[in-house]
């Protein structure tokens, strides 16, 4: 079994090259002296020192676990990027490499803590950590486990039998929905699960995405009540944006002007429904608890469960990322009073003005809505920044 990274390092091998002590002395810094900035071009020779001869005396790739395979693949030439790594998780550079060349195991611990400083690979670095090291982060999560088989088998079973297509992804999302409502809340402590569809792209892009599924434990209602429209400086906005896993949990004045809070949340993430390379929205997970997704096994349910969602939608519904050009919008509390008073008058207003059906008034009244938020949103945002500068000068 591989030694953990806190045992001291193994006497060296009879026989080893000279080359290896050479690649040791080149990561560690002289006893007493400052740590140097290199210049841009030394930075790239040290990179390449540094990763080539750090990993060339090591097991053979096909011999390495999966998690340092993985490991080595995205950090093998990012010596800035292992640095950074090492300085957040507070443990070595060497520990680092060690873990690449599979020479040393991580402490439980500390594969919780590099999920969170690599966000952009937790779905693939849980992937990796869960075949090499099964049941560990299950282990690290009492109460909470991996989302199970049986909602794969729904949703399978409506894609493959349904042939109309509004049936179909109505089935498949109040499948998912319930299934992730029970997953993350069986003691319906406060929980909502939210999908956001990108609105129709005007002439310089999509604006902004609008809510249009929602199934909730108090104190959220059981379903969505009013469709408010979320902006770029919204969790889902970012996750959009980004094409990455977003997360908040930090109940404090600096971050509410930093994302856009929504009511009840204590805790939140977003994850960007995908498909092909193309977005048709964003799934929104709230809680009313702290930290319910620092959890990564929380983060990896979140992410299945949006994949498993792109099966729910027609392909007229994704759009490419170039397209996003989204804008801030108004409060959610301000929206949601505001599309509570006016929302159905302004429907049927239109149906009657216009002579068409409910649901064609409906297309029509989101989209003169989103312009108007739209406007309000810039004023509000331009206020929020205003508030926040008289705060910093405090």
């Amino acid at each position: 079994m591989c030694p953990m990274e806190d045992f001291a390092e193994q006497p060296r091998r009879r026989g080893r090259p000279k080359k290896q002590q050479f690649a040791s002395e080149a990561i560690q810094e002289e006893p007493g002296q400052p740590e140097h900035t290199p210049t841009s071009e030394n930075a790239v020779q040290a990179h390449t020192v540094l990763s080539d001869e750090q990993l060339a005396y090591t097991l053979e790739e096909e011999d390495l676990s999966q998690f340092s395979s993985f490991l080595r693949h995205i950090l093998k030439h990012d010596r800035m990027e292992i640095t950074r790594i090492a300085n957040e998780m507070n443990v070595a550079e060497n520990t680092i490499y060690r873990w690449m060349n599979g020479r040393s195991e991580p402490r439980p611990a500390n594969l919780k803590n590099l999920l969170e400083v690599l966000p952009e690979h937790v779905s693939d670095l849980t992937y990796v950590i869960n075949h090499t090291f099964p049941g560990l982060l299950e282990s690290l999560s009492p109460g909470l486990r991996e989302v199970q088989k049986d909602i794969y088998r729904h949703v399978m079973e409506f894609v493959t039998t349904m042939v109309d297509d509004d049936a179909r992804q109505w089935q498949i999302t109040q499948a998912i929905f319930e299934n992730a409502l029970q997953h993350f809340d069986p003691e319906r402590r406060g929980l909502a699960v939210t999908y956001a569809k990108l609105m129709p792209a005007r002439e310089d892009g999509i604006h902004s995405l609008v809510e249009t599924t929602m199934r909730g434990n108090d104190p959220w209602p059981y379903a969505l009540e009013n469709h408010a429209y979320l902006g770029s400086t919204t969790l889902a906005g970012a996750a959009a944006i980004f094409d990455r896993f977003q997360t908040w949990d930090n109940f404090s004045e600096s971050e509410r002007f930093q994302v856009e809070i929504d009511q009840f949340e204590r805790s939140a993430c977003a994850f960007p429904v995908t498909r092909s390379g193309r977005i048709s929205g964003v799934l929104i997970v709230s809680s009313t608890e702290f930290g319910v997704f620092n959890n990564p096994i929380a983060c990896q349910a979140v992410i299945e469960y949006a994949k498993l969602l792109s099966l729910a939608f027609p392909e007229k519904d994704f759009y490419p990322f170039s397209l996003l050009n989204l804008r801030p919008m108004p409060d959610l509390k301000w929206q949601r009073a505001e599309i509570s008073q006016s929302y159905v008058k302004r429907i049927i207003a239109h149906a009657r003005k216009m002579s068409i059906s409910r649901q064609e008034a409906e297309t029509y009244v989101r989209r003169d809505m989103e312009a108007e938020f739209e406007e309000i949103g810039q004023i509000q945002l331009q206020q929020r920044r205003s508030m926040e500068e008289n705060i910093k000068q405090k």
